[in-house]
């Protein structure tokens, strides 16, 4: 029975709903042209703040020499969202862990082709999704990395 009792304790702690620790980062309405802080476990897209529904997209926001806090200062880097199929799927896990559930079905591994196949990236000013296994996926996660500031100093990735 105290192996039972130990083995059910230890389940419950595996399946517990990771603890939210107020983490945001940054969203993207396209459609209102603007950025928005979301808690770091939405899944993206995500509704928006306006417009078109389903148009927020998860940004990567950069800044220059400490200067994410001014507005006018960050750049958009590139915007990342999910297929249907697999929102669907976190969104599915994420339930099954805020209710203390096993998930019906395990999440997919964040390295396997599959996340990687639908996992879409662009640049802000493209108009076409890529999956994130491919050469032009890597090259609009990467350009950002060759920017410089004013004094000649790398961007920093800026949270709200």
């Amino acid at each position: 029975m105290l192996l039972g009792t130990a083995a059910w304790l230890l389940a419950a702690q595996w399946y517990r709903a990771p603890a939210h620790d107020g983490s945001r980062v940054w969203f993207y309405d396209e459609s209102e042209k603007r950025l928005y802080p979301m808690p770091v476990d939405t899944v993206p897209p995500d509704a928006g703040v306006g417009g078109a529904r389903g148009d927020g997209d998860r940004a990567v926001v950069v800044a220059f020499d400490g200067r994410g806090s001014d507005p006018a200062k960050r750049r958009l880097a590139y915007l990342l969202r999910y297929t249907p199929e697999l929102k669907q799927s976190l969104e599915a896990v994420a339930a099954a862990h805020a209710a203390r559930r096993v998930p019906a079905n395990p999440p997919p591994d964040r390295n396997s082709d599959y996340f990687r196949q639908n996992t879409l990236v662009r640049l802000p000013d493209d108009s076409e999704w890529h999956p994130a296994g491919t050469p032009e996926a890597r090259l609009a996660m990467d350009a950002w990395r060759s920017w410089r500031g004013p004094g000649g100093e790398p961007p920093m990735v800026c949270t709200p």
